[in-house]
């Protein structure tokens, strides 16, 4: 099982990231893989509901300027 832990605070090592490392260091002892992806300082824009994703049928978001698109 893989894990993908995000670390959505501006600042990419503060306590949020070494909360997460702490848990994912646990779940290695299990034998679960894991990953901290930072997007605390990516502008994120939220969905619009518009349905533009799904009528051009490429799952990809019309909003240009955001950076998980």
């Amino acid at each position: 099982m893989n894990v993908v832990a995000i670390n959505g605070s501006p600042k990419a090592e503060g306590n949020t990231y070494h909360a997460l490392k702490l848990v994912l260091e646990e779940m290695k002892k299990e034998g679960i893989q894991g990953e901290i992806i930072h997007i605390g300082k990516k502008n994120i824009r939220g969905c619009l509901a518009c349905g533009q994703c799904a009528k051009n049928r490429d799952e990809k978001c019309i909003q240009i300027k955001d950076d998980v698109n």
